[in-house]
């Protein structure tokens, strides 16, 4: 136990490094203590506490808020489906909130409060779309969960299929979600983050009440009835908050893949396989590594920035087919011929 908070603070302040380090690199270098003197006492006169407070902060906490709510929905669907694969970007949530907040604007107009409210909406029908393909593929015959994660490939390209067609529909309004719809931690979104942020603290909190059913029913349906859980009940709530949380940072800055893949493999070999420690360790280690791609995105190429989201892909690419190897292929050369 004390070992498992140890880490968990020394997490934090890891975090704590990685935003002073997002604030102070850029196009110019600023110190970090006149940083931290731009957020305690913010003079409008000063270009460097402009770039502080209107740029690099918004794009620091729109990483946060996108790693910690992503890695968080990686973690309780890796638990609930018992499948190493699952993750909001493999089960068809990030393409399904895309594909109604690009086909909502497209089609209705959306404002971003709307815009907000589909991609809600599209991440729950995305996760249900991909549930209901797999279930027709045979689901329950299927042990390893192979079926699940290729219905959410499916799904994923089946919905970003159709952002991409609104997109290429209208090319004098393709500016306005080129770079969102690839993933992008920007300052411009500041306003989005304005209006959605209260949607992730929420979801986050209401898994962490769960944490000890949910601890249950990843140990198996069975166990954690007879210890008088309400595995339906529990299940749905808390997948309902993992379509949010993930939803409202698609809402934000588009969808970023993999880090929901990823982080629960790098925190569970510390913290176990309890949700109790291993969500807000997600959180922390999410909303770091978030912050940590950012800053490469921000500063390997000078004087070119690449969109966060396809440096995150590409990173993510490599940790799948690792997974791939160690939970299907290897299993399968292990088992008996």
């Amino acid at each position: 136990m004390i070992r498992r908070w140890l880490l968990l603070g020394a997490a934090c302040a890891v975090l704590v490094l990685l935003v002073v380090a997002n604030l102070s690199f850029g196009a110019e270098a600023i110190p970090p203590s006149e940083v931290v003197a731009a957020v305690l006492r913010f003079e409008p006169a000063s270009y460097d506490d402009y770039v502080v407070i209107y740029q690099r902060l918004p794009r620091a906490l729109i990483a946060l808020y996108a790693g910690a709510a992503t890695a968080c929905g990686g973690l309780v669907l890796q638990g609930l489906t018992r499948n190493p694969l699952a993750s909001p970007s493999t089960l068809g949530i990030n393409a399904g909130a895309t594909a109604f907040v690009v086909a909502g604007a497209y089609l209705f107009d959306f404002g971003l409060d709307a815009q907000g409210l589909a991609a809600l909406t599209g991440a729950v029908v995305g996760f249900a779309a991909s549930l209901t393909v797999a279930r027709l593929a045979g689901l329950s015959h299927d042990p390893r969960g192979l079926a699940l994660i290729l219905a959410g490939a499916l799904v994923s390209m089946f919905f970003i299929g159709i952002a991409n067609a609104f997109l290429l529909s209208d090319p004098a309004r393709r500016m306005d979600f080129l770079g969102w719809v690839n993933g992008n931690i920007n300052h411009v979104y500041a306003d989005r983050l304005l209006r959605f942020w209260w949607i992730g603290p929420i979801a986050l909190i209401g898994l962490q009440l769960l944490a000890r059913p949910l601890t249950l029913i990843a140990l198996g349906d069975g166990k954690a009835a007879s210890l008088g859980v309400d595995v339906t009940l529990v299940s749905r709530l808390a997948l309902t908050a993992v379509a949010c949380a993930a939803g409202s940072a698609v809402a934000i800055c588009g969808p970023i893949g993999f880090v929901g893949l990823v982080v629960p493999h790098l925190v569970r070999p510390f913290v176990g396989g309890g949700f109790k420690f291993g969500l807000p360790a997600c959180a922390v280690c999410g909303a770091g590594l978030c912050l940590l791609a950012d800053l490469a995105a921000r500063e390997a190429f000078k004087p070119y920035v690449l969109h966060t989201g396809v440096l995150l892909d590409l990173m993510g690419g490599v940790v799948f087919a690792l997974i791939v190897r160690r939970y299907y292929l290897g299993t399968a050369a292990r088992s008996p011929s």
